[in-house]
């Protein structure tokens, strides 16, 4: 059984990692954080999970809408009318009931009844190769160095760390340059449990030209999604920002009343005794600037990169972090190490036949 280490147990890490083990592979998924989600990461508000980051499904959301329906949660997403500031017109937009953390749960599931293993807790210091064996060596949460000896690994994070836990591979000179040069944005979102919502429009992002906002788009989840019992309403207060911006270094509390006092020069009969609770949640490696030139997905034999800033290149396109196409990607990889173990089983299977005559 040929052995598959993932290193993030993000929606893509766990596709991919759904898949190989129900499909006989040997999976260990290695998790940084204390709990698993990446991005669709949840908490626990009134008597519903909601994600620290605003999120939700479209018609066009084929690979995602295709792997909700393969692990039977399919029935679970509801489709509700959502009006964008500025636009006369509605989308329609889905929601898993009970949030998406429902969708994380039965992947883990899923990976654990068909013998897969994930561990929390875990920093990534170097990924090297030892003959036709990668070693991935890691540090655990009390100091303990641990490694993870596998034919295959997916790596699920951004480009850059992977680059920089990568120097014990023989990457190519170009490919390590393509790697690092691959720049992103960071986030800043502001997640809200409010009385009262001052407005029914799901997404603002246009503003009034003399207003100075430090955020970049107001997500009115709880507008959309009225049938959930949060205790209040949900709304989400998204900023885009460099590392280098002052904002990024300030504490929570003072992000939280930079958001606030530009809200309500939007809102000004909102006040913060409306505000019931508030959690901030920074993404370092959010958005990429772009996609590189050639497809760096596999870097090296049977190495594979699994990021957003991966899903297109050689294109002039500006990346946008859509779940749909990342998991588009996990399916892709996990197919194409399926595809390449049946062909190593074949190729030994016909050696064996020829030895036997």
């Amino acid at each position: 059984m040929s052995k598959v280490c993932i290193i993030g147990a993000g929606l893509s890490g766990l596709v991919s990692g759904m898949r190989l083990a129900k499909a006989g592979f040997d999976v260990t998924i290695l998790e940084e954080l204390t709990y698993p989600g990446g991005h669709l990461a949840s908490t626990h508000i009134g008597s519903e999970y909601i994600e620290l980051l605003p999120h939700h499904l479209r018609r066009t959301d084929k690979a995602l809408l295709s792997v909700t329906k393969e692990v039977g949660i399919d029935g679970k997403i509801s489709w509700y009318d959502a009006f964008w500031y500025g636009r006369a017109s509605r989308k329609k937009v889905g929601y898993i009931d009970g949030g998406f953390s429902s969708l994380i749960n039965v992947l883990i599931q899923s990976i654990t009844d068909n013998g897969g293993k994930i561990f929390y807790s875990v920093s990534v210091s170097e990924i090297s190769k030892k003959d036709d064996i990668y070693v991935t060596s890691c540090v655990l949460s009390d100091s303990r160095k641990y490694e993870v000896e596998s034919n295959y690994v997916i790596f699920t994070g951004s480009c850059r760390t992977f680059a920089n836990v990568s120097h014990g591979l023989p990457l190519s000179m170009n490919t390590r340059d393509q790697l690092m040069n691959i720049t992103y944005q960071s986030r800043i979102c502001l997640m809200m449990l409010m009385k009262k919502l001052p407005s029914d429009a799901y997404i603002q992002q246009k503003f009034p030209a003399k207003t100075d906002v430090p955020f970049a788009r107001i997500v009115n989840h709880s507008a959309c999604f009225t049938d959930k019992k949060y205790g209040g309403h949900i709304m989400y207060i998204v900023g885009k920002c460099q590392i280098s911006d002052p904002l990024w270094v300030e504490s929570d509390q003072n992000v939280m009343e930079s958001y606030f006092r530009a809200y309500r020069k939007l809102y000004p009969l909102i006040r913060k005794s409306d505000i019931k609770s508030w959690r901030l949640t920074k993404v370092r490696y959010a958005v990429s600037d772009q996609f590189p030139e050639q497809d760096l997905t596999e870097p090296l034999e049977n190495i594979f990169v699994c990021a957003s800033a991966l899903t297109d290149n050689s294109s002039n396109d500006h990346p946008e972090n859509r779940m749909d196409k990342v998991v588009a990607l996990a399916g892709d990889i996990s197919t194409r190490i399926i595809n390449r173990e049946k062909q190593l089983s074949d190729e030994h299977k016909e050696e064996v036949i020829i030895t036997a005559i």
